[in-house]
């Protein structure tokens, strides 16, 4: 397949997904898309400074870190907040199926990666917010820290085990979407604590341009802070994130 090529097949499979590459765009950090952020141990986290003092000395509960949370006043002009419905999410999607093709480490996660099977959903809160197209999910968990890194580490060598590889979805009666999919650690520097990162560029020729998103994340003692979206957000809303949810 063409670097930049998106292959489309089944009636009405060209109008469904764009529709359907636009909308995992936005609920894809907002589903850990960037999938949620290169190889083994730069994707490791063990490059990061070793972490300071805890800010949190216990493991907290889902309803005490909400209020630890951005808010879209924390953000600056044109933030607004994606607060999902408790049933619904972020919305319906036309997916159905499909996931990660040649790509071992990822095939066994699907769709979804390996955030929340391998870091877990309890003990956790997650907001998302919108920029004039730009994107950002956070989610906070609280683990105790050596099982948390060990979990970081499996998690983020599984994102970045594949430098490029190809996504099929299946869209119901619609056909399906196929892309290429490109991922690479990065370096996050200059901030306290065990840090991770990695980037991932979807290439999809009906959107006429790569689409790239960006997952920094943050250990701090018994929390950690998982920034996912448009990389300019992503690094805006890091400071904030951190001094509001580990200081």
């Amino acid at each position: 397949m063409n670097a930049s090529a998106v292959e489309r097949t089944g009636p009405g499979g060209a109008v469904a997904a764009r529709g359907v590459w636009r909308r995992r765009r936005a609920v894809a950090g907002l589903a850990l898309l960037a999938a949620l952020t290169g190889c083994s141990g730069g994707g490791s986290g063990s490059g990061g400074p070793a972490p300071g003092p805890a800010p949190t000395s216990t493991r907290l509960k889902a309803e005490d870190l909400r209020p630890l949370l951005l808010a879209a006043s924390d953000l600056g002009k044109g933030v607004r907040s994606l607060d999902p419905d408790p049933d619904k999410g972020y919305g319906d999607s036309l997916v159905t199926g499909g996931g990660p093709k040649d790509c071992e480490a990822l095939e066994p996660y699907g769709l979804d990666g390996p955030i929340d099977e391998l870091i877990g959903t309890e003990d956790s809160a997650t907001r998302g917010f919108s920029r004039d197209g730009e994107l950002l999910s956070q989610q906070l968990y609280s683990r105790m820290p050596a099982s948390m890194s060990d979990r970081m580490n499996k998690a983020f060598a599984a994102l970045t085990a594949c430098p490029e590889y190809s996504e099929l979805l299946v869209l119901g009666d619609q056909g399906t979407a196929e892309a290429l999919v490109k991922t690479r650690a990065i370096e996050v520097k200059g901030v306290e604590g065990r840090t991770y990162g990695y980037e991932r560029t979807v290439m999809d020729k009906e959107l006429r341009s790569p689409t790239r998103t960006m997952t920094i994340a943050v250990t701090r003692g018994w929390t950690t802070v998982m920034l996912t979206g448009s990389p300019d957000l992503v690094k805006e809303a890091l400071e904030p994130a951190l001094r509001k949810a580990t200081r």
